[in-house]
Parts: structure tokens; sequence; C-alpha cells
């Protein structure tokens, strides 16, 4: 080796090794700064004790929006503003199960699945078929089901650890289980909650329809379980539905877009986000409260440490994730129209657990890139970066090639309270909900800094 090029490659490593010690220092800089803030703490507060249940449409959504609104612009953001779309929307008010024992009528307690239809008149009175899934109820003859209820009662599976893959395991019953009993002639539907509790607290979620819709609704595993013993005991027993509901042909509502404008490349936007919109049932703390404070606190902590961002970073506050997912295609179709250049997507919808990693859908460059980064970040929670999904905000990014990625945590506890009311404020650990702030700004700290 030449001398010149000895000198070179030495101070190629001194400038890496510079370069490394500077970064170790920055992202210091931003946990000293997170774990000592209660900013994103205090949001999601507000966000949960004044506007729970923010589903699409709800008056409780546009609270949220609002109050987010307000606080970026405190927040001295470059641009905030709200990016207008239409969309289908549904409005449940009630929901009332009942079971008649030995002559009492005994409240099972439910929520409906969205977008179930109302029941008519004084309610939907009808014997119940038991089954353990969509093949088991195929198998049955036809005429036996016409008029009657079918009850999906297939627990989770237990045994996979990731809860993700257990919610996984059953979600099938609950998301077309009212379709294929609907197209059998079923008069309504009962699901089994979808969670890894026996708790009284029903679990709804989205249901997919399609030509004909009926009542249809989920109950706790705690009264899945009196159900099942009830007709074991009389397998003539009926069950009362009352489903108040209604449909939606149209609205207007919003994502809520937020921007700090990069000093070098200002036309690439970072883009990190979350879902504003909860289930009608529930305050919506970590799904997805907690992803809308989190990426906000991405912004806070920019602009607090004075980090100077090449590229702007824009956070989203994607409006209807739970229903139609009408927010993340409005805002495909934005960028599209707009010739927006999103030159990275981040979501944060897994709850505020302890942080555990990154997942990366890129190509193997990119998650060769990012991943590089895991050592810097191992020492406040990231144990892996690795090739993954990411979020169903910034999935319709995809198609323009856009790099997404998704944050992921401990996600033991999180089908505990998904899509219940038992998802509260009282559910969120501080220092958990920092820390995942933390590694969210860091991460784009880095990827802004050196590019993909």
């Amino acid at each position: 080796m030449s001398r010149i090029a000895l000198i070179i490659q030495l101070l190629l490593i001194i400038n890496l090794s510079f370069s490394q010690n500077t970064d170790k220092e920055v992202v210091r800089k931003i946990f000293d700064n997170v774990l000592t803030s209660n900013e994103a703490y205090n949001n999601l507060e507000y966000l949960c004790k004044n506007a729970p249940g923010r589903l699409l449409g709800s008056e409780e959504s546009i609270i949220a929006v609002n109050f987010m609104k307000d606080y970026f612009e405190k927040l001295g953001a470059d641009t905030v503003f709200l990016q207008e779309f239409s969309t289908p929307a549904w409005k449940c008010n009630s929901t009332e199960v009942s079971i008649l024992v030995d002559g009492k009528e005994i409240q099972l307690r439910a929520d409906a699945l969205g977008p179930s239809p109302s029941t008519q008149g004084k309610g939907l009175f009808a014997d119940v078929i038991e089954v353990q899934g969509l093949e088991e109820l195929k198998a049955l003859d036809r005429v036996g089901i016409q008029g009657k209820i079918v009850f999906y009662n297939r627990p989770v599976d237990m045994k996979i650890v990731s809860t993700f893959r257990v919610y996984g395991s059953a979600i099938d019953q609950r998301y077309y289980g009212p379709r294929v009993a609907a197209e059998m002639g079923a008069s309504g539907v009962l699901v089994r909650s979808v969670g890894t509790r026996i708790d009284t607290f029903p679990h709804t979620g989205s249901t997919g329809f399609k030509d004909i819709k009926i009542p249809c609704a989920a109950i706790s595993t705690v009264d899945a379980n009196i159900l099942s013993k009830a007709l074991k005991d009389n397998n003539a027993l009926q069950v009362k539905m009352i489903i108040d509901a209604e449909d939606i042909e149209e609205i207007t509502t919003y994502n809520l877009i937020a921007d700090i404008r990069g000093n070098e490349f200002s036309d690439e936007y970072i883009v990190v986000g979350g879902h504003i919109d909860s289930w009608f049932n529930s305050p919506g703390a970590h799904d997805d409260g907690i992803g809308c404070v989190q990426s906000a606190d991405v912004m806070r902590i920019f602009k607090e440490l004075g980090i100077e961002n090449k590229r702007s970073i824009r956070v989203i506050l994607f409006m209807d994730e739970e229903l139609y997912q009408s927010g993340g295609n409005a805002y495909a179709d934005y960028s599209d129209a707009n010739n927006v250049n999103n030159y990275l997507a981040l979501e944060a919808d897994a709850g505020g657990f302890t942080p555990e990693g990154f997942t990366v859908d890129a190509s193997d460059s990119v998650v060769g890139i990012i991943s590089g980064y895991q050592s810097l970040l191992e020492p406040y929670g990231i144990h892996y970066i690795k090739k993954g999904g990411s979020g169903v905000d910034i999935g319709p990014l995809k198609k323009f090639g856009v790099p997404l990625m998704g944050y992921r945590t401990d996600s033991q506890r999180y089908m505990d309270l998904h899509h219940s009311a038992y998802d509260t404020f009282d559910k969120v650990h501080i220092r958990e909900l920092q820390l995942g702030s933390g590694n969210m700004a860091a991460i784009i700290y880095l990827i802004d800094k050196y590019g993909l």
C-alpha cells in the first residue's frame, strides 16, 4: 500500500470513529431529553379522557384532531394542515345481547362489530348454533342455519409466543365469519372476543361484509364461556340481540399533517405517524393514541434539541385505520396528486410497551443500511432491526416504492386490551412510552443524516 493510500485510509477510519462518537452523543442527548419529558404522556392523557371512542366520523375524533393541531402549532412546526377527504362512516349507539336461562334474562357483555346493521323492531330473537370456525360452519346443512344466530367460539391459540400471531389464529372468525354466516342464511352472528385474557371486556373490530349484512357482535371471553355452557345444557336456547347502529353514506374528515422543513433536501419527506381514531368502545390508549403522541414527540425532540434535519420530517396522525383504512389511502392519493416525495415512512401502531425493535419493508440494501444502526440503539432497548412489515396506514405508499418501517414493542399485554374498554390511560407506563419516542427520533435522525 502506498503512503498516500495509507494516509487516506487512516483519515477515513478517524472520520468514521468521530462520526460514531458524535452519533452516540446525539442519541444520548435524545434520550436524556425524552426520559425527563412528560409532554407526550400528558397529551395521551388528554386524548383518552377528553376524546375516548374516536371512531371515524365521531365528535371525539374531531376533538382529538383539533387538540393535536393546536399542539403542533404551539410547538412551532413549519407547516400544520388538515388533509381533507371524504369517506363512508358507521356509528354504533348501543349493543345488547342476552340469553334466557331458567326464566331469567342474563345479559352478555357485547359490542357490535363494525359496520354491523341495526336489528329491526324490538330486536332479534333466534336459536343459536355454536361452531369452532368457518370450515365447521361451511360443512353444515344450510337449511339448519336459516334464521339462526351463528356463534363462533374458537379460542385463540395461546401456545403461540407472538401475541400478534395469537390474534391471527382466530381473527378469521371475526372478519370473515359474519359474511359466511350471512351467505348461508343466518340472521345474526356472535363472535368470541379475540384476545389473550379470560375477562368481561368485549373486543370489537371490523368485519368484511360483501353483499348481505346481518347484525353481529363480539362478546367477552367470560360471556362466550357462559353462552357455550348454557347451550350444552339447553340446545334450544335463544339469544336476544338489539343493536342500534347506522351506516353513513359519506362524511368529510381529516388526516392531521405537521412538518419541520429540511435544510438541504426539503422536498424529501421522512414520514412518522400513527392513527388518531379508536373504536367506539375504547379510550384508545395503546391503540393508537400512544403512536400519535410518540410521533408528535419526535418533532418536539428535534425542535428542543435543535437537531438540524436535512430532509423534512412529516408527522401524520391518520384518521380511520380501524374501520375502512380510508386515511392511509387518502394520503397516498394526496401524495400521488401532488408529487410528494415520501423518502421513508415509519408507523407506530404496536402499543406503547417496552421497545424491542424495528421492522423494515424495503429492499435488502435499504434493510442493510438501517440495520447498521442497531448497535447505537441497543442500549435503549432495540434488539433487532430486520426485514418485516410496517403498518396499515403507510402501507398504500408501498406501491410508490417508499421504504416502510414499523416500530415494535413487547406485545405480550397488547391483545389483553386491543379494541376494548380495557385500553385505558392507566395501562400506559411513562418510561415505556418515552423510550419509544426516543428510539423513533433516534432512528429518524440517523436515516436523515446518512440517507438510504
